[in-house]
């Protein structure tokens, strides 16, 4: 079996285990390491989901999302907008942030508010597109005042943030322009690169966050 058949062979499996969430199967073709997905899912989650999975696979060099979400003729804007809104009242931070505004255009969604760093916004996008009907979400959020501050004293939030994690803070160069915090340097494993963006984005006042964080090979 040749390498792009191993490919296909590991995304379609991985696809395999997150069958349940699949209205109908997703199909994978491989060329040289880039990817096309084809096939029909229920809504914009699992369309992103699916190119996660095969994103995640060794030897990925890029993706090609083909997907098509099933979209019901009888579901209208009005229909997307009411699920959308249902989904951010359920959101783990509605209470933080209250009532978003919602719009809906032909399947494109786009959500309007003030949050206060950018995990509420990556939960409020992730919300939205799990409605039915959802083809793309446009984000036009923006930070509450109270949480736009000077870029000093968001690197010292980001950094006392990190130290209540078991990260070597002395490898970790963490920089911020405008809300948004880029963090570079080194760190042991995939699951600390993952830890210190998921806390960085958790701070208030980061709108965005750049994740160049290498692993550092072993010896």
């Amino acid at each position: 079996m040749n390498k792009d058949k191993i490919i296909e062979k590991n995304i379609k499996e991985k696809l395999e285990k997150e069958r349940v969430s699949y209205g109908v199967d997703v199909n994978v073709r491989c060329i040289n390491g880039h990817v096309t997905l084809y096939g029909i899912v229920d809504n914009l989650s699992e369309k992103n989901h699916a190119q996660k999975i095969a994103e995640s696979v060794e030897g990925v060099k890029k993706v090609e999302n083909n997907i098509t979400i099933a979209i019901d003729s009888k579901i209208t804007d009005r229909d997307i907008k009411q699920g959308v809104l249902r989904n951010l009242q359920n959101s783990k931070f509605h209470e933080e942030i209250g009532e978003l505004g919602v719009d809906a255009t032909d399947g494109t969604v786009t959500l309007y508010g003030k949050i206060n760093n950018a995990q509420q916004e990556i939960e409020s996008i992730s919300q939205a597109a799990q409605a039915m009907g959802v083809k793309s979400v446009i984000s036009k959020l923006e930070l509450n005042k109270e949480h736009k501050i000077d870029n000093v004293s968001l690197v010292n939030l980001v950094v006392q943030k990190l130290s209540r994690y078991d990260l070597s803070l002395p490898d970790l160069v963490i920089t911020a322009n405008n809300g948004t915090v880029t963090l570079s340097g080194y760190v042991n494993n995939l699951k600390e690169k993952e830890l210190a963006n998921e806390a960085a984005e958790s701070v208030n006042g980061v709108k965005k966050v750049i994740n160049h964080i290498k692993i550092r090979e072993k010896s």
